[in-house]
């Protein structure tokens, strides 16, 4: 099976008085919020060569499905899913982080404190 390839097309960036050449800035989509929302908004050759990247990795990693699935399920057994962190106080407000059974993310939380005189 061939290795998928990503096209390089030349771009020149330039920084501070530095220039340099970027062969793959090209992938890079300014509404990426968007395509986030809405998969077919990504770039037609930027989604084949992510195809063909998918195609190429379970091909040659089909032998270790049974693995993958017990080391997947022992990571996720160790990682309490309900929890918060410690508030962290900074000037007038305390930050602290949650996670809840729903969802994959963690909610980030902010609380005025209130001042004692």
């Amino acid at each position: 099976m061939k290795i998928p390839q990503l096209a390089k097309k030349l771009e020149i960036k330039s920084c501070h008085n530095v220039q340099w050449e970027d062969h793959y800035s090209w992938i890079h989509q300014e509404n990426i919020l968007e395509v986030l929302r809405d998969k077919s908004k990504l770039d037609p050759e930027v989604k084949k060569y992510l195809d063909e990247e998918n195609v190429y990795a379970d091909y040659h990693l089909k032998d270790t499905k049974k693995l993958q699935k017990k080391l997947f399920d022992e990571i996720k057994g160790r990682i309490k899913l309900d929890d918060e962190s410690l508030p962290y106080k900074d000037h007038t407000y305390e930050y602290w982080t949650k996670t809840t059974v729903k969802g994959n993310y963690s909610i980030k939380l902010r609380k005025k404190m209130t001042l004692l005189l």
